[in-house]
């Protein structure tokens, strides 16, 4: 290739890109005019481009990309193989978001990447045998090399297209929508049918994983809002129980401090306790920034907001305190059951309190 035809090459890229930039097609979205203005730079926040990210990327392998090797925020999918379904896009981000919280390297428990994959029934080398036959047919012997390397690396280190394939393939069209459902044990349900979700992703909704924080404004100040808070809870909380053995939010301070709140507050003894932990553990996991917005039900022990708001505190005060959510889940367990054990009972038979 000569010096001209190359130049001619890279001057009509550079066209095509501005004429995207002029047309808003490489906008990322989420970032307002206000956030912008005010000096915020680098935001990530949430990022979902409806064009391809770079022009100079077209014709290489997919999990080569720019875009395919960006493992933190939302991006429209780079898998767009034959599983790939267009009406199903806003599902999917509801998924990244309440699953891994917009990064692919979210490691919870036995369940890694931004979907979440359970190691017991998606092994890396399980889901690169469900990848094989489609990506090595179409692109030969260079995707059976990556797979290959793949089959034994962990998902969560796997990039974004590798993961986004994993999710439409195990998906398949549909039938595979109980891998993200409350059936088989998550606490919130995205709705799986065609172009049922909408407005993903969205800084006021999400579940386990902490979304990616700053650039939008409101967000930003949630987050402060949220970890003066926190620090206030855990000086309460130390002055009365002593030193807790992790972190304000984290599920074993939760469950450390549910065990003393309700021995001081309620009697309630091991036995209770026992109950109440295996009954949360189905509800929240015992994360208290769970949110199940088909009700909506709030943190550990999914309390509605009349309810909450019928023992004096507003549903901010609420999901912003472990301590609190115990104080008041546990009212609702005696209001209702008299105790934890009461209320487990009637949970294994009807699946909630």
């Amino acid at each position: 290739m000569n010096n001209k035809t190359s130049s001619a090459r890279r001057a009509r890229r550079i066209r095509a890109f501005v004429a995207a930039l002029a047309a808003g097609a490489l906008l990322i979205t989420g970032v307002t005019a206000t956030a912008a203005s005010a000096g915020v730079t680098n935001e990530r926040y949430p990022r979902v481009p409806v064009a391809p990210d770079d022009p100079a990327d077209e014709g290489l392998l997919p999990w080569t990309t720019k875009a395919a090797n960006d493992m933190r925020g939302y991006r429209a999918s780079t898998y767009s193989g034959k599983y790939y379904d267009k009406r199903f896009e806003q599902y999917r981000l509801c998924v990244v978001q309440r699953e891994g919280g917009g990064s692919y390297t979210t490691v919870y428990r036995g369940f890694q990447g931004a979907y979440q994959f359970g190691t017991a029934y998606n092994s890396p080398s399980r889901v690169a045998a469900r990848l094989r036959a489609e990506l090595v047919g179409t692109y030969g012997q260079a995707a059976e090399r990556e797979l290959n390397k793949l089959a034994s690396t962990p998902l969560y280190q796997w990039n974004r297209f590798w993961q986004d394939a994993a999710f439409w393939t195990t998906f398949n069209r549909g039938a595979g929508w109980r891998q993200w459902s409350s059936e088989w044990g998550a606490n919130w349900h995205c709705d799986h049918r065609p172009n049922a979700e909408s407005g993903w992703p969205n800084p006021s909704r999400y579940n386990y994983s902490p979304i990616e924080r700053g650039g939008l404004n409101s967000v930003a100040k949630e987050y402060r809002d949220q970890t003066t808070t926190r620090a206030k809870d855990a000086a309460k909380v130390r002055e009365k129980y002593g030193t807790a053995p992790a972190s304000v939010g984290e599920p074993r301070y939760s469950r450390w401090l549910a065990r003393k709140v309700i021995k001081d507050e309620f009697g309630w003894d091991r036995q209770q306790f026992k109950a109440l932990k295996r009954m949360w553990f189905k509800e929240s996991n015992w994360r208290y920034e769970v949110v199940n917005w088909q009700g909506p039900w709030y943190g550990l022990g999914q309390v509605n907001g009349p309810y909450i708001n019928s023992r004096g505190y507003s549903i901010d005060e609420y999901r912003q305190s472990p301590y609190i959510q115990i104080l008041v889940g546990a009212e609702y367990i005696e209001g209702r059951y008299g105790s934890p054990r009461a209320a487990w009972a009637e949970w294994k038979v009807k699946g909630w309190y």
